[in-house]
């Protein structure tokens, strides 16, 4: 048997397998639609080629610190908590190598860039992208407002704690970086060729 003819009854075995799960691409999937990762349930936001960016449609973290001082992203405890706690549950559902590594701008909410770009595989929403995906984000069910990674503005304008916050209706506000009571709700991009169980059919 040829290694072109083993690798094609091996992708018919496993999509065979992967309709008797109930199971679909990831890349068939379109904005808006849910699908479970283990016990948590993430929304698609956007196809980008062969990759697909969404975020979790409940908090996966509830009363969540910011960080104590800063408003960097890059040095907050938001980053080591998500790094930590919330990216090893994604990777253990989907695969480390089919979690993209990406870049993300921390310009603030004025359009000032007072930080680095930062480099991560799970973070939280920026505040361009909760405008951009607002229609897909309410969720009457959270009972609490949640973090963005994106600064209010700067320390010379006089923000020297605010991060910009996102409400269950889809609202925008800010908060102080040292508050507790905000939630979080992941975004990552998944490589588009992975199979996971779409919700509401």
């Amino acid at each position: 048997m040829s290694k072109a003819l083993e690798v094609a009854r091996e992708l018919v075995r496993q999509l065979e397998e992967a309709e008797r799960k109930n199971k679909v691409e990831l890349s068939t999937l379109a904005p808006g639609d849910v699908f479970e990762i283990g016990k948590n349930d993430f929304i698609v936001l956007e196809q980008i080629g062969a990759e697909v960016k969404i975020i979790s449609k409940n908090f996966m973290a509830k009363n969540v610190v910011y960080d104590e001082t800063s408003r960097d992203y890059n040095k907050s405890n938001l980053k080591e908590m998500i790094e930590d706690k919330i990216q090893p549950i994604i990777e253990s559902e989907v695969g480390e190598n089919n979690l993209v590594e990406h870049t993300v701008e921390l310009t603030s909410v004025d359009m000032q860039h007072e930080f680095d770009d930062c480099k991560c595989k799970v973070r939280p929403i920026t505040f361009d992208e909760a405008r951009k995906y607002n229609n897909l984000l309410p969720n009457k069910d959270l009972d609490d407002w949640w973090w963005t990674c994106t600064p209010w503005s700067t320390e010379e304008r006089g923000c020297s704690y605010s991060i910009a916050v996102v409400s269950s209706a889809g609202d925008f506000g800010d908060n102080d970086c040292y508050d507790d009571y905000d939630g979080v709700r992941p975004v990552c991009i998944l490589k588009s060729n992975i199979f996971v169980s779409k919700k509401g059919e």
